[in-house]
């Protein structure tokens, strides 16, 4: 294991030194400065996408999350295109690589390393999703409905009977749910102590995330891992700020909005999508 986290690690390094400018070749200095399309793949960078894919897939088992993310960076074209395309293939080789690292480190829960490596102690995910809310009784309600319509079933651990249970022991009861929505909404006002002698109009007032949201945020996180934990946020609420690596979505009005952009993130994980 030592070895193959070295590896991960090497190539890590290797793929935060390559930027929009320096990935492909036949460009002219100007078109980089704009920004307007790429070139080529440079040697280096055809390399370096070859040795990844091997890794990985020496690795990780064929329809594990981050080979899913490997599919996804090398069908990305970015010959002819912007830095967006170049950033978003760069991104998805990240994901491959920081999940392949997270489990080498720690335990293949869902067994996502190929043959032996495998120390995998949970069953087979089913289309179940698991959904933290706050106060916002709408945006709950349009998270279940879209993840109905794409075929998973929401799994609101607020609505499950409790029997005595911690939210930790609901959550063990669905075992077989490898992914989770947590809903940041504007549901408390803060401000610091110190101010506490001041008018309300001169205090630094935040808005928050119900506590408890964070505190199962944080779970999630760390049972889970932060590729299968999703946070959409609403409104101006304050969104934990020593929390890298996850993925963020903003939610104005309606899910809809970033439907896609989820729908690409579930399926990264697993999940079998009806569209």
């Amino acid at each position: 294991m030592e070895s193959k986290l070295y590896l991960i690690e090497k190539l890590i390094m290797e793929l935060e030194s390559f930027e929009f400018k320096n990935f492909s070749s036949g460009l002219r200095q100007s078109e980089f400065e704009t920004g307007l399309r790429a070139g080529k793949d440079s040697p280096e960078w055809s390399i370096f996408k070859t040795r990844l894919r091997n890794v990985i897939s020496n690795i990780s088992a064929e329809n594990s999350p981050a080979m899913r993310f490997i599919s996804l960076g090398i069908k990305e074209h970015t010959h002819g295109y912007g830095i967006d395309a170049f950033k978003e293939v760069k991104n998805n080789f990240m994901k491959a690589l920081e999940l392949t690292k997270e489990i080498l480190e720690g335990e293949d829960l869902y067994g996502e390393l190929k043959g032996l490596q495998s120390r995998s102690i949970l069953p087979a995910l089913s289309n179940k999703i698991f959904i933290v809310h706050g106060r916002d009784q709408s945006l709950k309600t349009d998270t279940e409905r879209f993840l109905r319509e794409i075929g998973l079933i929401p799994v609101v651990l607020h609505r499950e009977v409790d029997q005595g249970k911690t939210i930790i022991e609901k959550f063990e009861q669905h075992s077989d749910v490898g992914y989770a929505f947590i809903l940041l909404t504007p549901d408390e006002i803060s401000f610091p102590s110190t101010e506490n002698h001041l008018e309300d109009s001169c205090r630094t007032k935040k808005y928050r995330a119900r506590p408890n949201v964070i505190f199962e945020f944080g779970y999630f996180i760390g049972k889970l891992g932060r590729h299968r934990v999703c946070c959409l946020h609403k409104g101006n609420v304050e969104i934990p700020s020593d929390i890298d690596g996850l993925v963020y979505k903003k939610v104005d009005d309606s899910i809809d909005s970033q439907g896609w952009a989820i729908v690409k993130e579930i399926k990264a994980a697993g999940y079998q999508i009806n569209m």
